[in-house]
């Protein structure tokens, strides 16, 4: 059997995220299965942490801490299998939202025939800390994101245009067909190249 050396490599930052069921098992580790907040929306994903994280989270949400956390508790005083799931969505109707933290996450990667290869897309990742954050401090760092985003399409069309694309394909190609988004691209770019 070939031997994979796994490495934690691309890292991301969130501000919300839901969870639905927790996995407890044997180890110092949960894993969640939940949501990811994205630009277009909540998607599924699975989360690996560990009980300081878990900790920091349960601190950071009040209206429903007290009932998250007496399910995790009974859970664990209670434990006859291992693993071991905390459903939150059978319990109290819907995953529960942490939306007032900033969420560092790493995706994990496996180094293959001497490349980095990705083996979970963008459906698994790894929360390596958990930080409390207001709200304003949460729009603003999705403000950034976008600014970002847009700023990277605008270097797309830039890099079209210098591979001798006419203006209306070069505009197409980075998804700035619309008027208004180029227009925000634009000042996006402009802004960050100015930092």
């Amino acid at each position: 059997m070939k031997k994979v050396s796994v490495n934690i490599a691309r890292e991301k930052e969130v501000t919300a995220i839901k969870v639905g069921q927790i996995i407890l098992d044997d180890s110092h580790y949960l894993t969640c299965w939940g949501y990811l907040e994205t630009a277009d929306g909540w998607r599924k994903c699975d989360f690996v942490t560990n009980y300081d994280v878990l900790n920091t989270m349960l601190r950071a949400i009040e209206d429903k801490s007290e009932a998250v956390q007496m399910a995790i508790v009974q859970k664990l005083e209670h434990m006859e299998y291992i693993p071991e799931m905390i459903d939150f969505e059978a319990q109290l109707g819907e995953a529960v939202l942490f939306d007032n933290l900033r969420f560092h996450l790493t995706s994990p990667h496996f180094e293959g025939n001497h490349d980095w290869e990705d083996y979970a897309g963008d459906s698994c990742f790894y929360i390596r800390k958990a930080e409390p954050c207001t709200r304003e401090e949460a729009w603003q760092h999705k403000v950034d994101q976008c600014m970002q985003a847009l700023g990277k399409h605008y270097e797309l069309y830039l890099g079209y245009l210098e591979l001798d694309f006419d203006e209306e394909s070069a505009r197409e190609h980075a998804d700035l067909a619309d008027d208004i988004k180029y227009s925000l691209a634009y000042h996006a770019w402009k802004q960050l190249s100015t930092r």
